[in-house]
C-alpha cells in the first residue's frame, strides 16, 4: 500500500514566522530567517553549480564552456532563523527523499553568515555530478566534493575556492587526493587545464592520458607534485570565476500560505520514511505496472519507475524496452546496465548484451566492482558459448535426421510406384521377362540438397517460372526456383504438384531437393528437382 504522511496542523512556533520561497535553478530555499539570510544561502548554491559546471567542461563533451547543471528533483533548503527552531526537524542525512524533491534543512545562525555546512555542499555537489556527469574515478569525484564544500561567497559575486580545512576533517588518503585538486583548483599553472583533466577523466580514459593531455606531464610526475604540495601543506583560497548575480533581483521570491508551510513540513518531518499519497515516491512505493508508470510519467528524468517495472514485465522485448530506458537515463547505474545485459542475453541478443556489459564496467564506481562485472561478463560469455555449441549440435543432428527421414520417404514413394506399374502392367514378381525396376530406370533415391518447413509464398514470375519462399523450422526463410513445373518430380500419389500465387493461406508443409545453384538475379538458392507434401 501506498505510504501516506498525514497533513495535520502542527502546532510549531515556526507557523507564527513568515515563511518566504526563493527560487533559483534547481533550488528552492524556504526560509523564515530574513530576506538577507535566504538570498545569500541560495546564492552560495548557484555559485556552487555554476562553478562545478565550469569545472566539469561543457555537456557535449567539449572541455570549454560551462555546463548548466540540474538535478533530477528539485532540492529543497528550509533554513532556520536559529538553533532552537531548527534542531525538531534537524534530517539524518544531509539530502533525504521527498515525494517529488530532495529536502535539507540548516539553520541560519551556526558558522559564519548564511554559510552552508560542508556535508550539506558535499551531498548537493555529489548529486549535481550523479545527475549530470559521466563516472569520474571514485577518489577524485569524493575530492571534488570536498573540494567544492570550500567554496566560500562574498557580496553575490566574489568566488573563492579551496580554503583551508579544519584540522581532522578529511584525514588519510581521502586528504591527499583532495590536496591535489585543491593545487589544480587554486595554482596558476593548473587552474585553467583542471577541466581538461576531469574531461579525460570523464570518458573513461586513464588517469596517465588525462596528465598529458591538460598538464603535460605524466600522472607519476603529477602525483609527486601533488605529494610535495600535500607535504608542504600550505592550503589557501583563490578566486574562481562566479556567475554574475543580483540577488535581489534575479531570485524568484513568494511569500509561502500556511497551508502550504504546514505540507513542507510534514514532508520535512517524515525524513524519506513516508511520502504523501500520490506523490511521485509514494507511486514507487505501490510497485505497480499502473503506479510505475504514473511515477515515471511525473519526471522524465527519473530511471527508477522504468527499472522497477522491468521487474515487473513478462513480455521479453517490453522488460528490455524498460531496462534500456532506465539505463539511458540514469548511466552511471551499473546494475541498470547489468540487468538490461542479463536480459539481451537470456533474449540471445549477444550483440547488444555486450554493448550492455561494456557501460556496466564504466560505470562501476571502483576498481573492485569493475572486476566483478568483468568476471560476470565472462561467465556469461563461457554460458553463450557452451549454449551455441549445444545448439549447433542439435541442428546438426536434426538435419541429418531430417534428411534421412526424406529419404526413407523417398525410397518408399520410390517402391509404391513399381509395385503400381507392375500392377498396372499385368506382372507379378519373377513372370516378366527382362523387368526393370523403378530406381534402375532413373527415378531412384533423389540427389540434391533438402529442405523441408511451411510454403508460405509463391511468386509467379514472368515467362513462368515459380519462386517458392519456404519457412524452416530454424525460423529463416529460404527461397528457391522451380524453372520448369513438368520436369520436377513430385513424389504424391497423382505425379503431380499444383501451385497457387502469392502468400500461402495456410501455410503447406514442404519437402523438397534442389541442386544449389544459387541465382543472385532470381534471389533463389537453387533450382528444384524434387517435391513432395508431407
Amino acid at each position: 500500500m501506498t505510504r501516506c504522511v498525514l497533513f495535520a496542523v502542527l502546532a510549531l512556533p515556526a507557523f507564527g514566522a513568515d515563511w518566504v520561497e526563493y527560487r533559483s535553478g534547481p533550488f528552492h530555499v524556504f526560509s523564515d530567517a530574513g530576506d538577507r539570510h535566504g538570498r545569500e544561502a541560495l546564492t552560495q548554491l548557484e555559485q556552487l553549480r555554476f562553478v562545478l559546471g565550469a569545472t566539469l567542461g561543457g555537456a557535449s563533451g567539449a572541455t570549454l564552456g560551462t555546463r548548466e547543471l540540474t538535478t533530477i528533483w528539485p532540492i529543497h533548503l528550509v533554513l532556520f532563523a536559529n538553533q532552537k527552531e531548527f534542531a525538531p526537524h534537524a534530517l539524518p542525512a544531509p539530502l533525504v527523499d521527498g515525494g517529488a524533491a530532495t529536502f535539507s534543512a540548516w539553520s541560519a545562525d551556526v558558522g559564519k553568515d548564511s554559510e552552508l555546512p560542508h556535508d550539506l555542499l558535499r551531498a548537493i555537489t555529489q548529486r549535481l555530478i550523479e545527475d549530470n556527469s559521466s563516472r569520474l574515478p571514485q577518489d577524485i569525484e569524493t575530492a571534488l566534493d570536498d573540494l567544492m564544500a570550500t567554496i566560500q561567497v562574498t557580496g553575490a559575486t566574489r568566488v573563492t575556492l579551496g580554503a583551508a580545512l579544519a584540522s581532522g576533517e578529511l584525514t588519510g588518503d581521502r586528504f591527499r587526493v583532495w590536496a591535489k585538486l585543491q593545487m589544480l583548483a587554486t595554482q596558476p599553472e593548473y587552474a585553467g587545464k583542471l577541466r581538461v583533466y576531469l574531461n579525460n577523466l570523464q570518458q573513461g580514459g586513464e588517469e596517465d592520458g588525462a596528465a598529458r593531455n591538460a598538464f603535460d606531464m605524466t600522472a607519476a610526475k603529477l602525483t609527486e607534485r601533488a605529494e610535495a604540495y600535500f607535504r608542504a601543506g600550505k592550503f589557501q583560497a583563490a578566486p574562481v570565476n562566479g556567475r554574475p548575480i543580483a540577488p535581489n533581483r534575479d531570485y524568484i521570491e513568494k511569500e509561502i500560505p500556511k497551508p502550504d508551510v504546514q505540507a513542507l513540513f510534514a514532508e520535512l518531518d517524515a525524513k524519506g520514511r513516508t511520502f504523501s499519497a500520490g506523490s511521485p515516491r509514494a507511486l514507487l512505493a505501490e510497485n505497480t505496472l499502473q503506479s510505475l508508470d504514473a511515477a515515471a510519467s511525473s519526471n522524465p528524468r527519473w530511471a527508477e519507475p522504468y527499472f522497477k517495472m522491468a521487474a515487473l514485465e513478462r513480455e521479453t522485448a517490453r522488460k528490455i524496452a524498460d531496462l534500456k530506458k532506465a539505463a539511458a537515463l540514469a548511466p552511471r547505474n551499473a546494475d541498470y546496465w547489468q540487468a538490461l545485459a542479463q536480459a539481451q542475453s537470456d533474449a540471445t541478443l549477444y550483440a547488444d548484451a555486450e554493448k550492455s556489459w561494456v557501460a556496466a564496467e564504466r560505470a562501476a564506481p571502483n576498481a573492485a566492482e569493475r572486476a566483478r562485472i568483468h568476471q560476470a561478463k565472462l561467465d556469461l560469455q563461457d554460458e553463450r558459448a557452451a549454449f551455441l555449441i549445444a545448439q549447433q549440435k542439435f541442428e546438426r543432428e536434426e538435419e541429418a535426421r531430417e534428411l534421412q527421414r526424406i529419404k526413407d520417404n523417398a525410397a518408399a514413394e520410390v517402391h509404391a510406384a513399381e509395385r503400381a506399374a507392375n500392377t498396372r502392367l499385368g506382372a507379378t514378381a519373377g513372370n516378366v521377362a527382362n523387368a526393370v525396376p523403378f530406381s534402375q530406370a532413373g527415378f531412384g533415391d533423389p540427389g540434391g540438397t533438402p529442405v523441408s518447413g511451411s510454403l508460405t509464398r509463391v511468386d509467379c514470375l514472368p515467362a513462368g517460372p515459380l519462386r517458392l519462399t519456404i519457412m524452416q523450422a530454424t525460423g529463416r526463410p529460404v527461397n528457391l526456383l522451380i524453372r520448369d513445373l513438368d520436369k520436377i518430380m513430385a513424389l504424391t500419389d497423382s505425379g503431380k504438384v499444383e501451385f497457387a500465387c502469392g502468400v500461402q493461406k495456410p501455410a503447406r508443409k514442404i519437402e523438397v531437393r534442389h541442386d544449389s545453384k544459387a541465382d543472385a538475379k532470381m534471389g533463389t538458392l537453387g533450382d528444384i528437382a524434387v517435391v513432395q507434401f508431407p
